[in-house]
């Protein structure tokens, strides 16, 4: 073998590894920032819900099935379901998994569903209200699920 091979072979050997490397930490980079960015947008949701004053008073009757709720005008209660079904649509694209949808959501989902004065005046089994009604019923399944690990809910 002249020395010249021996030196290209190396070369190609350590440009390979250099490869290699820079690969994994671009992957591990690239997973990283995209939990970042799934827990910002999460974050921002969860404000955007808790610091809207609207939101805050529909949750506080909810919590008793406050007949009040049937003067609420009915674009203010489809905003408050729609609400509702952005989460379950992040569940449904995996933007968030449905344990930490349900610790953080469903609660809120579930008072919702079975309040009859929410959904007077609306058509809660009309097709418009199916993402809800689905994701009702999979936060629902998941409160009689056996308690999740703590480090299972997680981004």
């Amino acid at each position: 073998m002249r020395p010249l091979d021996f030196w290209k072979d190396v070369a190609i050997i350590l440009a390979g590894i250099v490869a290699l490397t820079t690969f994994f930490f671009g992957m591990i980079e690239f997973i990283r920032q995209g939990h970042q960015s799934r827990a910002s947008r999460f974050v921002e949701m969860r404000r955007r819900f808790l610091e809207n004053a609207l939101f805050r008073e529909i949750l506080n009757l909810l919590a008793t099935d406050d007949p009040k709720l049937r003067d609420f005008p009915i674009q203010d209660r489809r905003n408050f379901g729609g609400f509702l079904e952005e989460v379950a649509l992040m569940v449904n694209s995996k933007l968030i998994s449905a344990e930490v949808a349900h610790y953080m959501f469903g609660d809120y989902v579930m008072l919702t569903a079975n309040s009859e004065n929410f959904w007077a005046g609306l058509d809660r089994e009309g097709v418009y209200w199916t993402v809800f009604r689905e994701f009702a019923a999979e936060m629902d399944e998941l409160k009689d699920a056996p308690r999740t690990e703590l480090k299972a809910i997680r981004f």
